[in-house]
């Protein structure tokens, strides 16, 4: 079965513009978010979209909601898409991050392996939550072929790593095998943006 996706972020909050760590803190869009929301729900509208599915934080979920209420197409909450766990390592600036943690543990968190913040996820089990979770809606509801998920950063890192390098516990956990095609950014900068992702999806 075929699945193409596209993998968005998010628009902007306030912690982002400030440069705060959000995690599971559930920040709202700020004014830029909501106009990056709008603006984005027509530059998707020629893509015929079966469906929107998004992370259950409101910054993600607001995101998401704009699109869908503007394609007129399905909205689904997925709660498995959430931004990872981050920990005591929430609501911090990255320079108080590497003040506290240290550089080493702050540098090793964005290599993809078994690193967390104390009290937080790993970015391997970051991912497997987020592959699960389309692996579900695939299953789910396969006449959608044509899928928006919304997630976050670090979520949406570990996605497009996964599509580029798939490991052997991500097959092991039987989630997504997916090939990046043609990714490109939406306006916006690092919000808003989105990759477009072909999914060939093992739901066996």
């Amino acid at each position: 079965m075929e699945c193409l996706l596209f993998l968005f972020r998010h628009g902007e909050t306030d912690w982002n513009r400030a440069g705060r760590l959000q995690g599971h803190t559930d920040t709202p869009l700020n004014a830029t978010g909501l106009a990056q929301a709008q603006a984005l729900a027509e530059r998707l509208r020629p893509h015929r979209l079966d469906a929107v599915m998004s992370s259950d934080l409101a910054r993600a979920w607001t995101t998401a909601r704009i699109v869908a209420e503007g394609l007129g197409v399905p909205l689904i909450s997925e709660p498995g898409l959430r931004e990872a766990n981050i920990g005591e390592a929430e609501g911090l600036y990255w320079p108080e991050v590497k003040s506290r943690f240290g550089e080493t543990l702050t540098e090793r968190w964005f290599t993809h392996d078994d690193a967390a913040f104390p009290g937080g996820e790993t970015g391997l089990e970051t991912r497997w939550r987020g592959l699960a979770a389309l692996r579900r809606f695939v299953a789910a509801q396969p006449y959608r072929r044509r899928v928006d998920p919304w997630c976050h950063g670090a979520a949406a890192d570990e996605a497009r790593f996964a599509a580029r390098q798939p490991t052997r516990q991500d097959a092991q956990y039987g989630a997504l095998y997916i090939e990046i095609s043609g990714g490109r950014r939406l306006p916006g900068g690092p919000h808003g943006g989105t990759d477009r992702l072909t999914s060939n999806i093992d739901i066996s």
